[in-house]
């Protein structure tokens, strides 16, 4: 193609203006420093002063958000302080190698944040912002409607690997993925009536989750979640028993572990058979709280889909124990070890807290031991005040101070929890006055004690639920009201005195749940769910989000997703 002539009328025209140099201030002398130099200077920052650096350009951006920076500044706020409360850390030599481990959690566990298995690099700004938010109670609110109409018996709820799990006789078994707020799978339960149920989590790095239910005519069965597939499948069916309705059920496979209104507990295994001439093995001593139970008409055939069929290690039943309890299986290094935490009345301090562990052999699958605690203090102590032995009694005793504390079972007394959480080592109850109680076990090789239970005031009305981890953190609701408190309780045992001062600094071990209105919600501000005659029946929660369950006065059930990313 022949070259285009060039009009001669555009020969002196004006060229156009090239782009914009960029100019540097005379001080700037930061531009010319390397990034990682920068990254250097930008560790000796506030948070404030990152954040403000992060908007001065692209470069500054990236470097001010740097993984390095903001992992140094989530050790230095949430793992050392934690750390440093073991005891010895800071007279351990310096060419000491310390080792420290926990349970899963993405807050301290190495595993998931340093090197994690999907291969992804972790988000540390991420990770100080999450947990920046629940120190502060700061998060966004949103609901998931249910049913119009209430469950008979109650619904059950629980939260596992961000999927919430919820059972009804009317809408049978459902699976809720919280990070799309949406219902992924479904299933039957064929007209039975769920009373209790539990998530072992075991095989939740393969995305199966294996749920526990226990049900109105004592039986109980297993099914398997496949979050992938957003499938139920059920695993195993037992037969219903004459010992009454389920009120717990934990599972831990091989092991299930389930408890009646009646107090009768049993305990089966999926892969060992009890040896037939070694019966005592499965009986308990007659001074234990739980005892052998020989008469137990539980039938032990039931339909199995995939597992091989269980069988019964022990049958036990208690006389002295109230509802609610807790029931927990958990694996050590050399044993498996069931547990059964309850509730039980005294003459003098209202109710108090009693733990039975059940050793389990993971050879033989065999009851071993068994041990009993509780939160009693040791000792007689007599109602009837001391007196001289030379001096009579006064006819006339003088009459107490308006301000002066005269000593009474009152200032110890706890009445019976309304809730019972049991994460090892700590036991967590709930009672309507308002209140807490925070016990400490100790589970070693020759040992079992619980310490006396500590007292936590924040709630303004009646504590309906709450939930513990291993770590002691906790998260607690109150029947009535829009009131959700977030605890830090590990190393927060205290003496159980009544004290403004023990009042004071209890209190300031928890946060209030300030929930704003998600994005595009009507209005804004700060969300509230408080309705005239709702309740809060059930709270859960895991590192990223509070669950917790509404019942409005008219019978509509609802979640409540406190979201804290």
């Amino acid at each position: 193609m022949p070259k285009r002539r060039r009009s001669s009328t555009g020969e002196h025209g004006a060229l156009p203006e090239s782009k914009r140099t960029r100019t540097r201030h005379p001080l700037d002398r930061l531009s010319e420093l390397s990034d990682e130099l920068l990254v250097r200077i930008l560790h000796n920052l506030p948070i404030a002063s990152l954040l403000d650096c992060q908007r001065l350009s692209h470069r500054f951006h990236t470097l001010a958000g740097d993984a390095q920076i903001w992992k140094n500044l989530y050790y230095n706020r949430f793992v050392l302080p934690r750390a440093l409360r073991i005891p010895g850390i800071r007279t351990v030599p310096a060419d000491d190698v310390l080792h420290f481990s926990s349970r899963s959690s993405k807050w301290l566990d190495k595993n998931t944040l340093v090197n994690r298995v999907d291969g992804k690099e972790t988000n540390w700004k991420g990770q100080y912002k999450l947990r920046h938010n629940w120190s502060i109670g700061a998060c966004a609110a949103q609901e998931i409607h249910l049913a119009d109409q209430p469950a008979v018996p109650s619904l059950l709820v629980r939260l596992a690997e961000g999927v919430v799990l919820t059972a009804s006789k009317e809408d049978g078994l459902r699976a809720w993925n919280l990070k799309v707020k949406e219902l992924i799978a479904k299933c039957d339960l064929d007209d039975l009536v769920p009373t209790c149920m539990d998530v072992d989590e075991q095989e939740c790095s393969r995305g199966e989750l294996d749920i526990a239910i226990g049900l109105m005519d004592g039986g109980w069965g297993l099914w398997r979640l496949n979050i992938e597939e957003k499938a139920f499948s059920r695993t195993y069916k037992h037969a219903a028993s004459s010992n009454g309705s389920l009120s717990a059920i934990a599972c831990f496979y091989p092991y299930t572990l389930t408890s009646t209104n009646g107090q009768v507990l049993s305990l089966y295994n999926f892969t060992h058979k009890p040896l037939e001439e070694s019966h005592e093995q499965t009986e308990c001593p007659e001074d234990e709280l739980y005892t052998a139970f020989p008469n137990s008409k539980m039938q032990e055939s039931g339909t199995l889909t995939g597992k091989s069929e269980p069988h019964l290690l022990a049958s036990l039943r208690s006389h002295t124990s109230w509802p609610p309890l807790s029931l927990a299986i958990r694996k050590t290094s050399s044993t498996i070890i069931a547990s059964i935490a309850y509730s039980m009345p005294t003459y003098l301090s209202g109710y108090t807290i009693g733990l039975q562990e059940l050793h389990l052999s993971p050879e033989t699958g065999t009851i071993t031991s068994s041990r009993l605690a509780s939160a009693i203090s040791q000792g007689f102590h007599s109602i009837v005040p001391p007196t001289s032995p030379t001096t009579p009694p006064s006819p006339n005793p003088p009459r107490s101070e308006p301000n002066q504390r005269t000593p009474s079972h009152e200032s110890g007394s706890s009445p019976k929890p309304t809730s019972l959480s049991y994460s090892h080592p700590y036991i967590l109850a709930t009672h309507p006055d308002n209140t807490l109680s925070l016990y400490l076990c100790t589970s070693t090789a020759s040992l079992l004690s619980i310490s006396p239970g500590t007292k936590l005031w924040g709630h303004t009305s009646s504590v309906s639920a709450a939930e513990i981890t291993a770590r002691g953190k906790a998260v607690s609701v109150s029947t009535r009201g829009n009131e959700l408190r977030i605890w830090e309780l590990e190393g927060s045992i205290l003496n159980t005195s009544l004290s403004s001062t023990r009042k004071r600094r209890s209190s300031e071990k928890s946060v209030q749940i300030r929930a704003e209105k998600r994005t595009g919600d009507v209005g804004g501000g700060y969300y509230d769910e408080e309705e005239v005659g709702a309740r809060k029946q059930w709270v859960g929660f895991d590192d990223e989000m509070v669950i917790v369950l509404k019942e409005s006065i008219r019978g509509a059930q609802a979640l409540i997703v406190y979201d804290f990313t």
